[in-house]
């Protein structure tokens, strides 16, 4: 770089220089799967108005003109009925890889769209519209859908672009193309995931120059606004500016009242997938909060936040893992088994298959192993935030990540600063912090509380969530866990409920019924004790019981007699 006069790489020679031969070969290889893909495409233009009208109606895009589609360079890939959206870069504009979306009818008639690019989607950095932005052009609006793009473009004519990943991730790598606009609008779509990314991604760019399209009844996704007959200029123009005063009142905390009164089911977090009662207790993981884990020694409390964590990464929550206990290559196994569901030790013919499908995911790790400095680690886990759109962190676990440092200084002084750091990290990263801390010593046979955590109240205090794996060791077979929740600060609700270990998958699931046989109360236990008339109502059954005994016994004496 010096000897060619460069201080730094810009985006184009960043995506320009493969790191090897084989990266290079591959990537030789997707550009012929470009070319092919492309080649075998056509324009909307050249198919039976029967197949435009099924085409259009399948992907709700109606009222998109085909001379939009034309300006967009937006094609048909026939074999798969999918729509193809190029990606033109470069000085020369050339055609550097596509995105192919189809359309897929559910049992309930729901209509389902599945993505696919080439190159794959962590290679594919297209700012769908880029190359219809004239250099003068000072206003862009920032979609996450090409065809939002498409809609916002027809109806306002303003500069229009998408991101390549949709709300999950603006990569850095974007932003010098960005860097022209004195005013970026975001509308990203109609949900609360969409609204809390623009916030995000806004800070990337600089609060200053952006505005967001709140998410609203009236404000829905662009082309849904289009097909609805919405006015989307009147929409874009009422956008609000990103960055906000240090004191607000009710007036402009209103609509963000009502948007999660109206959306109290995304309010609440993503749902897991795996373990539907933590659903029922918790609600779902949100940004922003602290979550303090901790459970006995060898109670599998690493195995068990890993497969937490992994639902959540296979639902789009971009992770961070913070081992520093287990060094990452075990962890990366015990995942990669949960994720696969089967011991791969026993068919290793499946190993690049599984392998191929966990890469995808945006699951990232530290390379730290033991004691490190609490402002280190920040500041990567700040870093993963800017460059990876990170929304959940894992620190497995605090005394390890501690160390034996300042010995001369109180421990418990020591964790409450590391874990007021976590606690304000989440909050202003809006980035949810799992935090896994070792109990402290107690008889094997007493249940863990939340007073049990280790160190002073500090933990439980600063958390949002304070979740205790529990296990009632058995001498005759492998201990019974259950997973507890003992503080919820969203709603409030706590519970528990039990876990069943399945070793070939290295994963907990709700026990199978009958399999583990928990004290359950009896009928007179559960009830509530019985009052005068149950007591005398019981009195008569048994009268009637030794009247009906006495009678049988008399009528077989008189049959004997007569014998």
């Amino acid at each position: 770089m010096q000897k060619d006069g460069q201080d730094a790489l810009s985006p184009s020679v960043l995506l320009g220089y493969p790191e090897s031969e084989e990266e290079q070969e591959e990537r030789d290889r997707e550009l012929q799967e470009v070319q092919r893909i492309w080649s075998s495409s056509v324009p909307l233009t050249d198919v039976t108005d029967e197949e435009a009208l099924l085409i259009k109606t399948m992907f709700q895009i109606s009222k998109i003109s085909n001379a939009t589609l034309k300006k967009f360079g937006v094609r048909i890939f026939k074999p798969t009925k999918s729509l193809v959206f190029p990606w033109f870069g470069g000085p020369d504009c050339s055609l550097k890889g596509v995105k192919l979306i189809s359309a897929q009818i559910a049992d309930n008639d729901k209509v389902s769209y599945n993505e696919a690019t080439v190159p794959r989607i962590s290679a594919y950095y297209n700012l769908f519209g880029l190359s219809l932005v004239g250099r003068m052009d000072t206003e862009v609006v920032l979609t996450g859908s090409e065809l939002d793009t498409l809609a916002v473009s027809q109806a306002t004519g303003l500069p229009c672009v998408s991101l390549p990943r949709g709300v999950s991730c603006l990569p850095p790598i974007l932003l010098p193309y960005l860097e022209q606009f004195k005013k970026v609008t975001f509308w990203l779509g109609a949900d609360i995931r969409s609204w809390e990314s623009s916030k995000i991604f806004s800070r990337k760019l600089g609060l200053k120059r952006c505005s967001l399209v709140r998410p609203g009844e009236f404000r829905p996704c662009p082309v849904e606004a289009l097909a609805e007959g919405k006015n989307l200029s009147r929409i874009i123009n009422t956008s609000i500016p990103a960055a906000h005063k240090s004191i607000v009142s009710f007036k402009q905390l209103r609509e963000d009242v009502y948007g999660e009164l109206l959306n109290k089911e995304q309010v609440a977090g993503v749902k897991w997938t795996r373990f539907l009662e933590l659903n029922r207790i918790l609600k779902g993981h949100r940004k922003g909060e602290l979550t303090v884990f901790t459970g006995p020694t060898g109670s599998g409390k690493t195995t068990f936040i890993s497969e937490l964590a992994l639902d959540l990464c296979m639902q789009g929550v971009n992770t961070l893992w913070g081992s520093f206990e287990i060094n990452n290559v075990r962890l990366a196994k015990i995942m990669l088994t949960q994720f696969a569901m089967q011991r791969l030790e026993d068919n290793l013919e499946q190993y690049d298959y599984w392998a191929d499908k966990f890469e995808e995911l945006a699951l990232y790790f530290m390379t730290f192993h033991g004691q490190q400095n609490i402002k280190t680690v920040l500041d990567t886990m700040q870093h993963a935030v800017y460059l990876y759109d990170i929304n959940h962190v894992i620190i497995d676990n605090l005394q390890f990540m501690m160390g034996q440092e300042n010995l001369t200084v109180d421990k418990f002084a020591v964790q409450d600063h590391i874990i007021a750091a976590f606690r304000k990290f989440a909050t202003n990263s809006s980035c949810h912090v799992t935090l896994i801390i070792h109990p402290r010593k107690e008889e094997d046979d007493r249940e863990l509380q939340t007073a049990s955590i280790f160190g002073s109240a500090k933990a439980s205090q600063e958390a949002d969530n304070v979740l205790i794996l529990q296990e009632k060791k058995l001498v005759t077979c492998p201990g019974r866990r259950s997973l507890q929740v003992t503080k919820n600060r969203f709603d409030g609700d706590v519970g528990i409920f039990p876990l069943d270990f399945i070793k070939s998958s290295l994963t907990f699931t709700a026990p199978v019924k009958g399999k583990h046989k928990f004290k359950k109360p009896t009928k007179t236990e559960s009830e509530d004790p019985p009052g005068p008339d149950a007591a005398a109502k019981k009195d008569e059954v048994k009268k009637e019981k030794v009247s009906k005994t006495t009678k049988t016994k008399a009528a077989s004496a008189s049959d004997t007699n007569q014998k």
